[in-house]
């Protein structure tokens, strides 16, 4: 028959195996748990130590019962002996080994209840444990996966990237444009800054570097240039002298007037012609084409 010890033993590791598994459980959602279960558990022993208490009691009353019962049978044994009659004490003694059986049977099927039921609990928490720990997992699964895609996003965007920045390092590249006054092929003041704002960038680079003059399109009737082809070369001429001037290898500058054929701005306004009359700095890569 199990004792109240062996009951205590076996709701204490239920306890136990509850607490380990809720580990995983968040902590709020855990204390509601532990609270509701606490009770639970507490009742359940509050009502198993009152059964217990009424079954010591009916065994004990049951061990006085019973003794008095074979000390009367012993007495009534004792006199029917004298009478010849011995069957009394057996029949005495048989049915005090019945209702002692009886009585730990009820106390055996008792305690056997509450353990079921302790241990029912603990089956209820651990299922709820593992259900968590899936949703878990599954989450942490999903997570994973976006993180991988974004990861593989973020290196084809740097891919696509590196791609766009090699090719435009084989396109030609516009670096600074000075304007020009009316018919005048010498560098003012700003021209001559702008070009100065460069001269880093086209020492630094490697790149053939082609000065293109232009013209307004106004007819050149009188001075030392005959035609805007006359004139825009002259710009173009104007501009390479400063650059080589400041350093710039000569071998690499190309000097090309192309007159009013590329026009930035309309011809028949004033702001128009202004913009136009104009030197271009542009570095060439090698293999790229004007």
């Amino acid at each position: 028959m199990l004792s109240r010890t062996a009951f205590t033993i076996i709701a204490l590791l239920g306890v136990a195996l509850v607490v380990s598994s809720c580990a995983k459980l968040d902590q709020e959602e855990f204390e509601m748990w532990k609270n509701e279960h606490v009770t639970k558990m507490e009742q359940a022993n509050s009502d198993m130590s009152s059964k217990i208490t009424m079954l010591e009691g009916k065994v004990d009353q049951q061990s006085k019962d019973t003794t008095e019962a074979i000390t009367k049978g012993k007495e009534e044994a004792i006199a029917a002996s004298q009478q010849g009659d011995a069957d009394t004490i057996a029949a005495a003694d048989q049915k005090a080994k019945e209702n002692d059986a009886q009585l730990r049977a009820d106390l055996t099927k008792a305690i056997d209840m509450q353990g079921k039921e302790a241990m029912d609990a603990v089956k209820s928490v651990e299922a709820k444990v593992d259900k968590q720990s899936m949703a878990h997992e599954a989450s942490d699964k999903a997570q994973d996966a976006a993180i991988k895609q974004l990861q593989s996003d973020v290196m084809a965007l740097k891919g696509q990237v590196n791609m766009v920045a090699t090719e435009a390092t084989k396109k030609p590249m516009l670096v600074v444009t000075a304007n020009f006054g009316s018919g005048q092929t010498g560098l003012s003041s700003k021209a001559k800054g702008m070009l100065d704002g460069v001269i880093d960038q086209l020492m630094a680079s490697d790149a053939k570097i082609m000065v293109v003059g232009h013209a307004d399109g106004t007819p050149v009737l009188r001075g030392s240039y005959r035609s805007n082809w006359d004139l825009s070369q002259a710009r173009a001429n104007s501009a390479a002298k400063y650059l080589k001037s400041k350093g710039i290898d000569a071998a690499r500058i190309e000097a090309v007037g192309m007159a009013h054929t590329k026009p930035i701005a309309p011809q028949n306004t004033a702001a128009g012609r202004t913009m136009n009359r104009r030197v271009e700095v542009i570095l060439l890569p090698a293999g790229a084409m004007m």
